[in-house]
């Protein structure tokens, strides 16, 4: 297998996701060297909501008014080619850039998770029925499956629904912040104490809270949240 391997990638080899040239060795995260180093990481973040910071572990806002009660984990600043590859993503049906974030994502949790316990499952963000008939998938899904996968958590997704409505992008920053708690149902009992939520973008976190209270509602005893990447500022 690994000879048929080795023939396979000097006849068709891999390119870079992002600058597309030759990579002469396979890696998860389908990137160049050069290109992997340049993504724009957040080296620190709000342990309750993942806003870059300069030092200490919680922002101003969190400070008397946590977005989260678990641990936040961003991997990546939302822009320049983090924000390329979630816009192919969620847009171009992008498998190879949704291993590029994963890979990404996966190694934020594991340095965050270095004396933190981490979570017995992974819950992705839903799509609504309508929303997802009409994109063809759900982004946070195909992350959460790759990532479950890297970290070997089982990912939960048939008892978590989302209830159709305006989408969030399509709001302003107040009438994101609105969200009903209501928007999730969650249809059966979750086996687990600590779950993780799993999207490709973070930006209010109403959507995340939301979902991690109805998830506390349901039982679920501690609840994080894991993104792909987070804007520099919320919007």
């Amino acid at each position: 297998m690994q000879l048929i391997t080795q023939l396979l990638d000097a006849v068709f080899p891999d390119t870079c996701v992002l600058c597309e040239s030759t990579v002469t060795t396979s890696a998860s995260h389908r990137c160049c060297p050069h290109c992997w180093a340049a993504l724009p990481r957040i080296s620190r973040g709000c342990r309750h909501c993942a806003l870059p910071l300069a030092q200490g572990e919680l922002c101003g806002a969190c400070l008397t008014n946590p977005l989260f009660a678990g641990t936040c984990v961003a991997a990546l600043l939302h822009q320049g080619n983090a924000r390329t590859l979630v816009h192919r993503l969620k847009y171009n049906h992008g498998l190879r850039e949704a291993s590029t974030l994963a890979a990404a994502l996966h190694q934020a949790v594991a340095l965050t998770c270095l004396k933190k316990p981490l979570a017995d499952a992974i819950v992705p963000v839903p799509l609504s029925y309508w929303r997802q008939v009409q994109r063809g998938f759900n982004q946070a899904a195909w992350l959460a499956h790759l990532l479950g996968k890297s970290l070997q958590l089982p990912v939960i997704t048939a008892q978590v629904r989302r209830k159709g409505g305006v989408a969030q992008k399509a709001k302003n920053r107040r009438g994101r912040l609105q969200l009903p708690v209501a928007t999730f149902d969650i249809r059966s009992p979750i086996n687990a104490d600590h779950v993780a939520i799993v999207d490709d973008v973070l930006t209010t976190g109403a959507t995340a809270k939301a979902l991690a209270q109805q998830l506390h509602n349901a039982g679920v005893k501690n609840v994080d949240i894991w993104c792909a990447t987070r804007t520099p500022s919320p919007t």
